[in-house]
């Protein structure tokens, strides 16, 4: 009965941190809008600017991407693993 409750919480956490990188992955999409607004020859005084140009805010973003996306490859082994051994932690 107790192993079933610490299973069932692993399995909710695991759920948890998977939504969590769904909603960072909308996020860095939602980037691309932001990036593209950008204009690296505009920069009036007094107002404010990145200090980065649109090509290294895009590299920014793509390194990102990559890591979110080595964390997924390993997150899914875990699950596997967790799957393999009925949840159990």
């Amino acid at each position: 009965m107790q192993i079933e409750a610490l299973n069932r919480r692993a399995q909710q956490k695991y759920a948890t941190f998977v939504s969590a990188m769904d909603m960072v992955v909308e996020a860095l999409e939602e980037l691309d809008k932001f990036i593209d607004r950008i204009d690296d020859n505009k920069a009036e005084d007094g107002a404010w600017s990145v200090a980065a140009t649109q090509d290294e805010l895009k590299g920014y973003r793509r390194k990102a991407v990559d890591e979110l996306g080595r964390l997924r490859a390993k997150a899914k082994k875990y699950e596997a693993e967790l799957v393999s051994r009925d949840w159990r932690v």
